[in-house]
């Protein structure tokens, strides 16, 4: 088996990936949670927005996750980010 060694530089570019990555999930928690109760209250299009607002930010921290490593933001990739939106439209709307 081959391993494949990392360089001092990969390393640091998979750490600042997985910072973004926890960053930009502590808002789309919050937001899931903030956009059941808004739901619950009757103001679905509020909810709705936020949702709106949670895909945005997926998709913002995966363009910067490409940054990072130095690839072109713009993939097909980039649907990924839309992930947490929608299980949080399911499970909050």
């Amino acid at each position: 088996m081959s391993v494949r060694e990392l360089s001092i530089e990969q390393v640091q570019r998979w750490v600042v990936s997985f910072l973004i990555l926890a960053v930009a999930s502590f808002p789309l928690g919050a937001l899931t949670a903030v956009s059941r109760t808004i739901d619950r209250e009757g103001r679905h299009s509020d909810a709705v927005l936020l949702v709106c607002v949670m895909a945005a930010l997926g998709t913002l921290a995966l363009a910067a996750i490409r940054l990072v490593h130095r690839r072109p933001p713009a993939s097909p990739w980039l649907v990924l980010g839309l992930v947490p939106a929608l299980l949080a439209a399911l499970v909050a709307l």
